[in-house]
């Protein structure tokens, strides 16, 4: 699932576009079944395990799982 909309103001954006926020996935990227993405930026060489919430940008490649989401182990190039 992934989340564009925040609620900063205390409720829906209503369609208001400018409230919106953008997410980025990048290549050999994998997400696990029923995780929750919110508007982030997930860098290259990513898994994120089922059911994790990825609340912060995801910088480094490795395994991330849990809520929110950590970095199990990293990935060897």
């Amino acid at each position: 699932m992934f989340i564009n909309d925040l609620f900063r103001d205390g409720s829906p954006a209503n369609g208001d576009i400018s409230k919106w926020r953008r997410t980025s996935v990048g290549n050999n990227v994998s997400i696990g079944s029923n995780s929750t993405i919110l508007p982030i930026n997930i860098c290259d060489d990513v898994v994120i395990g089922a059911g994790a919430v990825v609340t912060k940008d995801i910088s480094e490649p490795g395994i991330y799982a849990g809520n929110p989401a950590k970095l199990l182990r990293k990935v060897d190039d």
